[in-house]
């Protein structure tokens, strides 16, 4: 069971979820809207919430296929690798 973290402060945030991400719930929807939709157990939130992630994903694994192909792995690793250790 995951139990979603639902705080009101999401509650009058009229940003996408990601600033700068083309996916269809950022380019479409606003933070205070998926917030609705999640805390009245909409099955949309998850929904979109869905469509976002699979475009980070696709994402993610375009550019590890582009650095396979170009003999750029390592240069990948390491910048995914210092993205993470910056959150």
């Amino acid at each position: 069971l995951i139990t979603l973290c639902l705080t009101f402060r999401f509650q009058d945030d009229f940003r996408p979820l990601v600033e700068g991400c083309a996916c269809y719930c950022c380019t479409k929807h606003m933070r205070a809207y998926v917030h609705h939709l999640l805390v009245t157990n909409e099955l949309l939130g998850g929904v979109l919430l869905m469509l976002h992630n699979m475009a980070h994903y696709l994402g993610f694994f375009k550019a590890l296929r582009e650095a396979i192909v170009g003999d750029r792995l390592l240069d990948f690793k390491n910048r995914v690798l210092h993205c993470k250790e910056g959150d």
